[in-house]
């Protein structure tokens, strides 16, 4: 809990500008958004996405080449724990629509943030992404 006159620091920040970067400003998505508190004292703007859009929703906004599936599994580096990508969050940011980890409330995962299960480890970990054009 904040204490009266701390100033919130927004998790993820460098996250969220690179995935802004990534996918670029784009119109909001024709979802209603709602305000989900964060761990971090913020308030986001999260879309409530159905499950029947999920998988269209990742395709169309995720801009890795490589990005994975609604069915896979994913590591969050933040949350360090395993998730169905199914369970991703779209947070309205900066101009944007940047998919999040559904722990990102919690620790502020943003897709940037996901690996594969079996590459997450304790000796470091090395990112190999590929960006559409």
């Amino acid at each position: 809990m904040m204490k009266a006159n701390e100033t919130p620091h927004e998790m993820s920040l460098q996250e969220k500008a690179i995935c802004l970067a990534l996918t670029g400003r784009k119109p909001e998505l024709p979802y209603p958004l709602k305000d989900v508190e964060c761990a971090d004292g913020t308030v986001q703007r999260v879309y409530e996405i159905p499950e029947e859009d999920k998988a269209k929703v990742l395709a169309d906004i995720n801009p890795l080449v490589d990005g994975p599936c609604i069915d896979d599994a994913m590591f969050d580096l933040h949350e360090r724990k395993t998730f169905k990508v199914r369970d991703f969050l779209v947070i309205r940011w900066g101009e944007g629509n940047l998919v999040a980890s559904p722990y990102f409330p919690r620790s502020g995962g943003m897709f940037v943030d996901w690996i594969p299960p079996e590459k997450a480890n304790n000796q470091g970990i090395l990112l190999d992404i590929k960006v559409r054009k």
